[in-house]
């Protein structure tokens, strides 16, 4: 079985690229293909705020998207499970098994705003994920797990290559909500949220039912992690409140 794999925890302390605004690079605008929405909302409350994630089959289109971004733990995966090699067996394999499960975190801030308290916010943000991330994680340790990285595009947990997921236009595949301009890129409106949330991808070759069962889990155990990191977020907040003057 494929060991369980996590974010590493240097991914917390790494800069964004920018002052608020995640990595990005000169990408299309979205192609309005659908992939199939097969397990609707779940939203639980979550550290300070809350969780909203959904479960898609993706479409043929958006699967060449995603491949190139995992080739190579997918490729891990697929003769793991002893399928007949070849890229049309390879295809079906994915079309199959794959699942997208854009998840995405409550914000106290439009995170469309460039300064340093959103800069700030993204980076905790981006901590409370990989928290979750990491949790959903050990609970489906038999089955290849990923998701792209939100300041890069590419795989945060695996191998990386020079391919980077387009994380606009598969959150409007899957789920049909509206976008606004930003920069090079753009920034997908949660329906309830509005630009106050924060998005990111995962991909699993999980079969749909522990998929559903390991949120279910952590929905009702949460994720230990978040303790601490409420705690230190906290004690920042209180270190900047209370700065010494000379």
């Amino acid at each position: 079985e494929m060991p369980a794999s996590s974010v590493d925890t240097s991914v917390m302390q790494q800069e964004a690229a920018s002052a608020g605004v995640e990595a990005c690079s000169l990408r299309p605008k979205p192609t309005g293909a659908q992939s199939a929405l097969i397990v609707p909302r779940r939203t639980f409350p979550y550290a300070d705020g809350a969780l909203d994630v959904t479960i898609h089959q993706p479409s043929r289109l958006l699967l060449k998207d995603i491949e190139p971004v995992f080739r190579p733990d997918l490729d891990a995966e697929f003769a793991r499970n002893g399928r007949t090699a070849g890229f049309d067996a390879k295809q079906a394999f994915l079309r199959e098994r794959l699942l997208i499960l854009p998840v995405w975190l409550q914000a106290e801030q439009d995170l469309s705003v460039i300064s340093d308290s959103v800069s700030a916010e993204r980076k905790l943000l981006l901590r409370k994920f990989v928290a979750f991330a990491n949790a959903l994680t050990r609970l489906l340790d038999s089955y290849w797990i990923d998701c792209s990285d939100p300041r890069s595009g590419q795989a945060m947990m695996g191998t990386p290559t020079t391919a980077t997921y387009n994380e606009l236009d598969g959150l409007t595949q899957c789920l049909k909500y509206p976008f606004e301009p930003f920069g090079c890129c753009g920034i997908v409106m949660h329906p309830d949220w509005g630009l106050k949330a924060y998005p990111v991808s995962m991909f699993t070759t999980a079969p749909l039912d522990k998929v559903q069962a390991a949120l279910e889990r952590i929905q009702a155990e949460g994720v230990p992690e978040l303790a601490q990191i409420m705690a230190q977020a906290e004690q920042a907040d209180t270190d900047d409140a209370g700065g010494v003057c000379d």
